[in-house]
């Protein structure tokens, strides 16, 4: 009897050291998107400053430049960080990415106006973006991969749990925007309220830093260390490549519609259909956090139900319904707390499973390398070239409604191949693949 409470609780303690460790994964992953997505939450503010103009859509379509090319550097941030991720452990890209986006994040707080130093505020401002871009490349990659091979029996939870933790980071970003346009004035938070933001990631990357130094190897990568891949990026291409394409094309619609919810939405909203500032800044926080609660139960539902499923259905609702979605915001025929509400629901869906659907998909041996280049490669189609995409269409063709069809198509696209996916991966087996 002694011996089997001993086991028992010895199987207790290591059971919530292993949630403590996804929770610490996952928390961290929180806090380094924040310093990613700020930049497209004060996206009117930055163009105001660094791109100058006397026709704010313009500008807008300047900042949101800058905003991609926080994209370009991501894949190869992803092949360079998923290669020693998968040779040398997962621990230590977590260490240093962390590091370096803080720092970036703080320095674009600091980069002084166009006025004052003229074409050096957007070169720095480029060079800045490009790093935040190559250390995030390996940030969420890393996190999925992680908490999978910590508990791989429950994946669709703990790999929901790294977008839930990713997504309340996003809304600490709109809260902090929140705040602060309620708390300043126009002209204040145009000039220095935003950078206090920006500074203020940088101390949340630091916290997060110290969070994560008590990690070690996931449990699967330390039991496989005798066949770690030499060549990991080669091995997916030459391997893999009908799981790299799938991953991409099923995450299309996760990329498009985050991208408008988080980046497009709050310049649109009050920029271009002219809603209050205030209140598409509280209807976007309520949004979010109804994405976060919804996500997370769909994960959950994921253990029950394949998550394949879950993720068509999601992709059928939302390219069934976002054209005239947008036709009702343009038409401001719609309660936008409301239209915010429905946003996270059915977001719910897709967040919630993509992450394990990308996680199945490779072996352990590559799955650091396979999802970062899925992750990244779909970021620079989907996410990186979004709001320029809808910004673009709405000044060349006027048409109010152009983000609805582009959600439309990105829907079609993750649908269809979401159809065939169940030919490809099904390694982790916990969940009803």
């Amino acid at each position: 009897m002694a011996s089997a409470e001993v086991a028992l609780h010895t199987g207790g303690t290591r059971v919530a050291s292993k949630w403590k460790t996804v929770i610490l994964a996952s928390l961290g992953g929180s806090l380094e998107i924040y310093d990613f997505i700020i930049y497209g939450v004060f996206a009117k503010e930055i163009s105001a400053l660094f791109f100058p103009s006397a026709d704010p859509v313009v500008a807008l379509i300047s900042a949101f430049g800058i905003f991609a090319i926080g994209y370009v550097s991501r894949p190869l941030g992803g092949i360079l960080l998923g290669s020693l991720g998968d040779r040398h452990g997962r621990r230590a890209i977590f260490i240093v990415s962390l590091l370096a986006m803080s720092g970036a994040t703080v320095g674009i707080g600091l980069i002084p106006s166009y006025a004052a130093i003229g074409i050096w505020a957007p070169i720095l401002l480029i060079i800045m973006r490009l790093i935040q871009g190559f250390f995030l490349a390996g940030e969420l990659a890393c996190s999925i991969t992680y908490v999978v091979e910590e508990i791989p029996k429950r994946a669709s939870l703990v790999s929901g749990m790294v977008i839930f933790c990713l997504n309340s980071g996003v809304l600490v970003a709109t809260l902090v925007s929140l705040t602060l346009h309620a708390s300043m004035s126009p002209t204040d938070l145009g000039i220095y309220g935003w950078r206090i933001a920006f500074i203020f990631g940088g101390f949340l990357g630091l916290i997060s830093y110290f969070l994560r130094r008590s990690l070690e190897e996931s449990s699967e990568y330390r039991n496989m260390r005798g066949h770690v891949a030499k060549r990991p990026f080669r091995t997916v291409l030459r391997e893999y490549p009908t799981q790299v394409v799938a991953g991409i094309a099923s995450t299309a619609i996760v990329n498009v519609s985050n991208t408008l919810l988080f980046v497009v939405l709050p310049s649109y909203l009050s920029g271009v259909l002219r809603y209050p500032g205030a209140q598409v800044s509280l209807g976007q926080n309520i949004g979010i956090a109804v994405m976060s609660v919804s996500l997370i139960a769909f994960a959950w539902l994921g253990s029950k139900v394949s998550p394949r499923t879950i993720h068509r259905l999601g992709s059928l609702v939302i390219v069934a319904t976002s054209f005239f979605f947008y036709q009702k915001l343009v038409a401001h025929d719609i309660n936008l707390i409301l239209a915010f509400v429905w946003i996270g629901l059915i977001g719910g869906t897709i967040n919630g499973t993509y992450s394990f659907l990308l996680a199945d998909l490779f072996p352990t041996s590559v799955r650091f390398s396979g999802i970062a280049v899925t992750l990244n490669a779909a970021t620079v189609i989907f996410t990186g070239i979004t709001p320029l995409i809808v910004t673009n269409a709405i000044h060349l063709s006027g048409y109010l409604a152009a983000p609805g069809l582009y959600l439309s198509c990105a829907g079609a696209i993750s649908l269809i191949v979401g159809l065939l996916l169940g030919k490809c991966g099904g390694e982790l087996k916990s969940s009803a693949t």
